[in-house]
């Protein structure tokens, strides 16, 4: 069965990085058709890295993958965000020139058996499956150090994350910001700022509790540090700079609609959850330090004097029991003696 487990690992492992080469594949490959230049076919170079990165993976450290980051991630977002970068470049170039109502003729890619494809079409479906590469691709990746529980929860955040920058990417649909060159490079960086949380695998799953009161606050404490790290990674990578640039385009460009109010007040309040979430945490690891709950301080002095009182009352019985108990061996000895003269005495 270990042997079969191994094979299935090692299967899934090639096929993830096989869809992760694929996809860029893809990717450039529209760049290069969009631009009418060959050249660009220099940006599938980090398909060397991710053959490199899977040979070591299942040579070297047999089938598994690195604890707290995960460099075939990082090397599939090298090779298709620059991909997609030039191609929402195109796109804005395109509406500069149509706004200018210069005449361009837009690109229409023809698949066999399926219709033309227009430009937006195809950028919006490479944005797309890039999401939803990203969190199959995590899913049939080896563990490593994860557990199933830890698997499964860090799927879920990656799944909750891809649909807020999935979101964040609709700011292109608003004509203002879609002809404001300015703002489309700050969204594509924010955006490629975002993903770098897809490398690192936190998880803020706590461990099952122990019998031993020192290791259930041990595991405790080093999982809410793990959770902290979470929380600092989520608010620095994606919502404080999703919520900076939504302020930005409202209060300097006047760009003031339902959706960036309602996405503004969203990050607003899921930074004020996470700041909430920190506070308590600091709370546990201070309850944990001391040993005690802070609201059970003051009843200590009480618990310490039912300890002593008990302490009293067990010694007095004890007390008791002893002074029973030579009491009795003192009258079965008397008793003896007395039953042995008379014996002796009907012997004489």
């Amino acid at each position: 069965m270990a042997s079969v487990g191994k094979v299935l690992a090692t299967i899934k492992a090639v096929i993830t990085r096989l869809v992760f080469a694929c996809h860029g594949i893809i990717a450039i490959w529209q760049v290069t058709v969009f631009k009418n230049n060959n050249e660009y076919w220099y940006l599938a170079s980090p398909i060397l890295l991710l053959i490199f990165e899977g040979v070591f993976t299942l040579t070297v450290k047999k089938n598994q993958e690195w604890k707290w980051f995960c460099p075939s991630v990082f090397i599939y977002l090298g090779l298709v965000v620059p991909a997609i970068w030039l191609l929402e470049l195109h796109k804005v170039d395109l509406r500069l020139q149509k706004k200018a109502n210069i005449t361009y003729i837009e690109t229409e890619i023809p698949i066999p058996g399926a219709t033309k494809i227009p430009t937006d079409m195809w950028v919006t479906l490479i944005e797309q499956f890039l999401m939803l590469t990203l969190i199959v691709g995590r899913w049939l990746l080896p563990k490593g150090d994860l557990t199933r529980d830890q698997l499964s929860q860090l799927l879920l955040v990656y799944i909750g994350t891809a649909a807020d920058i999935i979101e964040f990417f609709d700011s292109f649909k608003d004509e203002k910001v879609a002809t404001e060159k300015v703002l489309v490079l700050l969204t594509l960086a924010i955006w490629s700022w975002s993903l770098v949380q897809f490398t690192v695998v936190l998880t803020a799953t706590k461990s099952r509790k122990s019998r031993g009161t020192a290791h259930r606050n041990s595991s405790r404490a080093c999982c809410c540090s793990i959770e902290v790290c979470a929380i600092m990674m989520n608010i620095v990578l994606q919502d404080a700079p999703f919520l900076a640039f939504r302020l930005l385009i409202i209060a300097h460009y006047k760009i003031i609609n339902y959706m960036n109010i309602f996405f503004t007040c969203k990050n607003t309040l899921v930074i004020l959850l996470q700041i909430y979430r920190l506070y308590v945490l600091h709370l546990e690891k201070t309850e944990d330090t001391n040993g005690d709950s802070v609201y059970r301080k003051r009843k200590k002095p009480k618990t310490s004097e039912r300890k002593e009182r008990r302490r009293e009352r067990k010694q007095k019985e004890k007390g008791h029991r002893r002074k029973n108990l030579t009491e009795e061996t003192s009258i079965a000895v008397i008793s003896d003696r007395k039953q042995d003269k008379i014996d002796g005495g009907r012997i004489r």
